[in-house]
C-alpha cells in the first residue's frame, strides 16, 4: 500500500506540531543521554538558520521529541539571502556556490519553505551522528515523523503548553523549568534568542510580562493529570506560584492526544475546509464532519480514543 501523502499548508504560512519517536523496544531510551539531547537541540537550531522557519517550542524526551514550528509562506528570495543560507548549509563549498545555475538556485529556494526537507536534514544528520557515536548500523527513527497543522496562534500556544509540560507529565521533574531539554527552560534562563518570542503571540508590554503569563498557563495546565496515573505539578507548588501573581486559570483535564494525531487542528470551519479539499484528493472519504475537542474549543480532522473535557 502506498504511503499517504503528508498534509501541509500550500503556498501559505503554516504552523505545525511535529512528533517523532526513536526505534526500539519498551524501556529503551536512546535519547536520554544529555549528549544526544544536546546534539538534537543543536540540529533543530542549526537548520532553522537555513530554512525559512521559526521554532516556538520543543521537548527532547528519552525516546521521542516534540517540536512546534512555523514555516513562512513561499516568497522570492534575493540571491544574496540564498547565498547566505546556502553557505550555512554547505560551509565547505567555497566559491562553488557562485557557479550554481539559476535552475539549481530555484530548487534550493523552494526547499527552504518545506517542512519535510527540514525534518529530513535534522533526522538524517542526527541518525548518522548517533550511529557513528555508538558504532551501530541501521535506522534510528522508528517511523516517519508525524505532523499536525495548527490553525492559529491560540492553537499554537495550547500546543506549546502541551510540549513544555511533557517532562512533568512523564514524572521526570516537578516543575517544567527544571527540565533542561525543553524550550521553556531556555526561556527561563534567557537563552531563547533563537526561539520565537512569547510577546509576539499576544499584545504584551514587555517580554517579562509575556513570560509571566506563559508561566501561569503552564502551571495551571500542569496541575491536573491528563490521564490516569500521570504525574502533575503539585497543588502546593501551584499555590506558591499563584501567590506570586498567576491569574490565568487552567483548562484541560483529559489527555490531549490530538496534538500528535489530529492531522489538522483549529476551528470547525477550518477543519471542514480541509475535509472538502482532502476528499477531492481521495483522502478521508468516510469522514463527514470535524471532530470537536474540549467541548468545541478546538476541532480536529482525526478523532482520538477519549475526548478532552474543558473546565
Amino acid at each position: 500500500m502506498a504511503r499517504r501523502r503528508r498534509i501541509k499548508r500550500v503556498r501559505r504560512e503554516g504552523w505545525y506540531h511535529v512528533y517523532c519517536k526513536a526505534a526500539g523496544g519498551k524501556g529503551e531510551f536512546p535519547l536520554a543521554k544529555s549528549l544526544c539531547q544536546r546534539k538534537l537541540v543543536g540540529l533543530l537550531r542549526f537548520y532553522a538558520r537555513v530554512y525559512c522557519c521559526e521554532i516556538s517550542a520543543f521537548s527532547i524526551m528519552g525516546n521521542h521529541y516534540h517540536l512546534v514550528i512555523k514555516f513562512e509562506a513561499p516568497r522570492k528570495l534575493s540571491r544574496g539571502e540564498l547565498l547566505r543560507r546556502a553557505r550555512v548549509l554547505y560551509p565547505n563549498s567555497g566559491d562553488l556556490l557562485r557557479c550554481w545555475p539559476a535552475a539549481k538556485w530555484k530548487v534550493f529556494e523552494n526547499r527552504l519553505f518545506d517542512l519535510s526537507r527540514y525534518m529530513h536534514n535534522v533526522q538524517t544528520t542526527f541518525a548518522t551522528w548517533f550511529n557513528r557515536q555508538h558504532q551501530r548500523h541501521g535506522r534510528f527513527w522508528g517511523d516517519r515523523f508525524k505532523s499536525t497543522i495548527l490553525q492559529d496562534l491560540a492553537a499554537v500556544r495550547d500546543c506549546m503548553l502541551y510540549v513544555d509540560l511533557n517532562p512533568v507529565r512523564a514524572g521526570i521533574v516537578q516543575r517544567p523549568e527544571q527540565y533542561r531539554w525543553c524550550s521553556y527552560y531556555l526561556r527561563v534562563i534567557d537563552k531563547a534568542d533563537w526561539l520565537k518570542p512569547l510577546e509576539e503571540f499576544e499584545t504584551y508590554k514587555s517580554a517579562g510580562q509575556a513570560l509571566r503569563d506563559y508561566r501561569g498557563r503552564l502551571y495551571y495546565r500542569g496541575r491536573v493529570p491528563t490521564k490516569k496515573g500521570q504525574a502533575a505539578i503539585s497543588q502546593a507548588i501551584v499555590e506558591h506560584e499563584k501567590a506570586l501573581g498567576f491569574k490565568t486559570p487552567g483548562m484541560y483535564r483529559e489527555r490531549l492526544r490530538y496534538f500528535v494525531d489530529g492531522v489538522v487542528l483549529g476551528s470547525e470551519e477550518f477543519v471542514r475546509d480541509y475535509l472538502v479539499k482532502l476528499k477531492k484528493e481521495g483522502y478521508y472519504l468516510r469522514r463527514k464532519n470535524p471532530i470537536p475537542q474540549l467541548a468545541g474549543v478546538h476541532a480536529t480532522l482525526r478523532e482520538q480514543r477519549s475526548h478532552a473535557a474543558a473546565w
